[in-house]
């Protein structure tokens, strides 16, 4: 998988049951190759800890994240939800990402604030447009099947690994090009993955750490 740059943006959509791989997708490869600055929407972030991956600051308040961002920090992680209406949160942060130039923008557990014929505008505009901002977009989900299908549509690469239900199986199965069986024979681990541009799909396993 190849990481955009800031003349160069990309969207990617992650997509995957917990445990699947989507995890080592994101922080080993995405964000190892990454080293421009980082901004995280993260509503599991004792167990995701973003914080740690990405050596940045973490807030639980939109208002954090703005003086962080003021002051300087170019790696925020925004701890998602603890603060107020989580849907009057995220309308807040992907408003916030608009103005980040060239930024990588990382949202966590995306069926939490979107749903499949819904999204918020701000969200809406940074997958619409942000490439032309030069923002790198990073969305991530266990449940595709209750995700904003705009998003998928817009995604320049889409990974999909083993998946929980038929309807998240069938959901995959019509933005790759491929079909349901394919995505619900992938084991832990591996892969398929959609260069949406070049139109076209591999398969593949995540990398695991080295112990």
């Amino acid at each position: 998988m190849s990481v955009g740059t800031q003349n160069a943006a990309a969207i990617y959509g992650i997509i995957g049951k917990s445990g699947s791989g989507k995890g080592l997708c994101v922080k080993g490869e995405i964000i190892k190759r990454w080293r421009g600055a980082i901004l995280v929407w993260s509503p599991i972030e004792d167990s995701d800890n973003y914080t740690e991956v990405i050596k940045g600051i973490v807030c639980r308040t939109i208002a954090e994240v703005v003086s962080a961002i003021q002051h300087g920090y170019k790696r925020v992680v925004l701890r998602a939800g603890e603060a107020g209406d989580m849907n009057a949160q995220f309308d807040r942060f992907c408003r916030i990402a608009w103005e980040l130039v060239g930024w990588m923008v990382i949202v966590e557990e995306l069926s939490q604030v979107t749903k499949a014929s819904w999204a918020p505008q701000s969200w809406k505009k940074l997958t619409t447009a942000g490439r032309h901002r030069g923002l790198t977009i990073v969305g991530v989900c266990q449940r595709p099947a209750q995700v904003d299908k705009d998003f998928f549509g817009n995604c320049s690469t889409l990974r999909c690994y083993k998946v929980g239900s038929m309807r998240d199986a069938k959901s995959m199965a019509d933005v790759m090009f491929c079909t349901p069986a394919d995505i619900l024979a992938l084991e832990q681990f591996h892969y398929i993955e959609r260069d949406v541009d070049g139109n076209r799909n591999r398969t593949g396993v995540a990398k695991l750490p080295k112990r």
